[in-house]
Order: C-alpha cells, then sequence, then structure tokens
C-alpha cells in the first residue's frame, strides 16, 4: 500500500473486503509507526476513512493521510489496522518549499538618502530548510502605465514618420526601467518550522526623479516582497551634490 504527497496530503487507496453477509462500516484507520507524527506533531495512532461494504464486496476506497507539516521529504515504512486486517504501506513524502513573508508589501518614501532598512518576519513553512544569500536584485520601474508611455512617446515622435514615432514609443518604454533595487541582509539558513526576524537594507539608485511612484518585486523563493517607492522633492539631491561636487575638482 503506497501513499504519497506532501506532508498535509498523502493519498493512496486502501483494499477491503467483506467477507460476511452484514453491511459493514469503516470511520477509522488504527497506524503503527516508530517515525510518523500527525498534523499536530503527536504520534499518528489513526487517521480518519470512511468506507461503507456490503456482504461478500470488495474495493480499494482513496484515502488521504495527513501527518507534521515538517515532516522530511523521504519513504517512512508503517502499518495500518483495517478491522481485524493488518497490512504494510509506505509514505512517499515530497519535498515542500514554503517561505512566507510578513509584511508582503512595503512602502518606501525616498528623499536624499539612497538606503531605507525594514524589519521582515520571515517563515519557514515547508519541510526543507532553505538557505538565503546576502543580497537579492529587483528591476525597479516607473509606475506610469503602457497607455500613458505609449501617447508620452507619439507626442515626442514626428507624426509625419511611422518610424519615427515607433521609435519614440520605444525609447519611452525602455526608460519605465529606472534602476536596480538591492536587498541586503545577513545570510542565514531558514529550518523548517523556524520563523524569525530579519532587517534587511533596501538600496535605492541615485538618479530616481522627484516627486515620482516606482514599483519593484523581490523574489525569494516562492514568497514575492512588492515594494512601493514614493520620492519626494529631495530625491536625487545627493547624486546631484556628488556630481557637482565632482566637477568643482
Amino acid at each position: 500500500m503506497q501513499f504519497s504527497g506532501p506532508p498535509g496530503s498523502l493519498t493512496g487507496t486502501i483494499p477491503l473486503v467483506n467477507s460476511g453477509a452484514e453491511k459493514q462500516k469503516v470511520r477509522s484507520v488504527a497506524v503503527k509507526s516508530d517515525q510518523l507524527l500527525g498534523a499536530a506533531r503527536l504520534p499518528l495512532q489513526e487517521f480518519p476513512f470512511y468506507a461503507r461494504l456490503y456482504g461478500g464486496e470488495q474495493a480499494s476506497i482513496p484515502a488521504t493521510l495527513a501527518l507534521d507539516p515538517q515532516t522530511p521529504p523521504g519513504s517512512y515504512d508503517f502499518e495500518v489496522t483495517v478491522g481485524t486486517r493488518t497490512l504494510p504501506a509506505t509514505a512517499h513524502v515530497s519535498e515542500v518549499v514554503d517561505l512566507r513573508l510578513d509584511p508582503t508589501e512595503i512602502t518606501i518614501l525616498a528623499g536624499s538618502a539612497t538606503s531605507y532598512t525594514r524589519t521582515l518576519v520571515v517563515e519557514n513553512a515547508g519541510n526543507v530548510p532553505l538557505p538565503t544569500g546576502a543580497q537579492c536584485d529587483a528591476p525597479i520601474f516607473d509606475s506610469f502605465d503602457l497607455v500613458s508611455t505609449f501617447l508620452i512617446g507619439l507626442n515626442k515622435g514626428d507624426r509625419q514618420s511611422a518610424s519615427s514615432m515607433a521609435k519614440a514609443f520605444l525609447n519611452e518604454w525602455a526608460d519605465l526601467k529606472a534602476g536596480t533595487l538591492v536587498s541586503k541582509r545577513k545570510p542565514m539558513t531558514i529550518a523548517p518550522g523556524q520563523k524569525l526576524t530579519a532587517d534587511v537594507e533596501f538600496q535605492l539608485p541615485t538618479d530616481l526623479k522627484p516627486l515620482r511612484h516606482y514599483r519593484a518585486s523581490l523574489q525569494l523563493y516562492n514568497a514575492t516582497l512588492s515594494v512601493d517607492i514614493y520620492t519626494t522633492a529631495k530625491a536625487g539631491s545627493s547624486a546631484k551634490t556628488g556630481k557637482q561636487e565632482a566637477s568643482e575638482q
């Protein structure tokens, strides 16, 4: 008898035979195992199962087995008992990558500074360790929609030339990418079931335009962190100051 799937929902079938003449009902299956834990992280002794067989009937009935969500991937042998019959079984637990972030959306009000730190709660809800690196990069895009960009490009192009208008539109479209958002944090490996806080430093490009709205999405395993960047009137002032000082030297 084989069960397979993620820890919270392994599926398989249980063969049943009613050798008697009377109708029989089964509402649970007893389990014997030295390794497996149930969903509440207690030794697995039985799991719910419903079947009804008439006299002389036999059938293979689908069953679902829920284990501790942190059960590592692998194969586990155990025994199930239905009525007076005890059968060998194997649970094939698959790998689950489930990283969770809180919050999943952050806002940065960017002035003259180019570095901002936020604290995130990170949880490994899967069953495998998840190492994280020290840095993650993502492109930053202007919040202008495609229609607005299309109209701006058309207005900048030569209306007497279709190729000129198309080129102007493509240039405006390319300018939607405003640079790269760099996120830095202490590298770590998050164990299954572990929840911790992490300070993340977000580094912005120095040439973001003032009074604009930018967006970026950082991907880490299955989790996505959406970053909204609103620039103030002082945005880019540090870059301008640096360029001015360089030109004066």
